[in-house]
Order: C-alpha cells, then structure tokens, then sequence
C-alpha cells in the first residue's frame, strides 16, 4: 500500500473513533481535567496530521496520526474516555 493510501486509511479509522468516544468521568471530578486534556492531545495531533497531510508532508501526517490515536488508546486503558467497548477500534482490558 502506497503511503498516501495509508495515511487516509488512518484518517478514515481515526474519525470512526472520534466518532465513538466520549469522556467517561464524571465532570465534578479530578480526572475530567485530565481527560480533558488527554481529548485536547487527541484534537491536536489530529489536526496536525490534517495540516501535514495537506502540505503533502506523509511521513509527518502519518506520525501525528499514530500519536493522536496512542493517545485515544492509552485515555481508553485507563478508564478516562469510552469506546463503547469496541474492541476492533480500540485497545482494551480484559
């Protein structure tokens, strides 16, 4: 697969999972800032690899998306967003 393909391969399977999560702390908690900030990490990266990617710049595109995702996958793990338990986008506990 060519390395464009990829790329919006991930940006596909990416928006599927932004689609799916939420934030599962309660709001008056401690950790709702943390998984705020863990969300902002998530949008940053994201946007970076839509920056990159229009740049014609792939590698770095296809590096940001890996990092936005990580940083899904690791909220995930430790409980701060849901994934409405979707074991093929995510990675979960069991």
């Amino acid at each position: 697969m060519e390395l464009k393909e990829k790329v919006e391969r991930y940006f596909e399977i990416e928006k599927s999972a932004l689609e799916k999560i939420h934030i599962s702390v309660p709001e008056d908690s401690y950790l709702y800032g943390i998984a705020k900030d863990h969300l902002d990490m998530v949008m940053n990266y994201y946007n970076d690899a839509r920056y990159f990617y229009n740049k014609n710049d792939l590698i770095n595109a296809f590096a940001s998306l890996n990092y936005s995702y990580g940083w899904i996958d690791s909220a995930i793990r430790i409980g701060l967003f849901d994934g409405d338990s979707d074991h093929r986008l995510f990675t979960h506990f069991r």
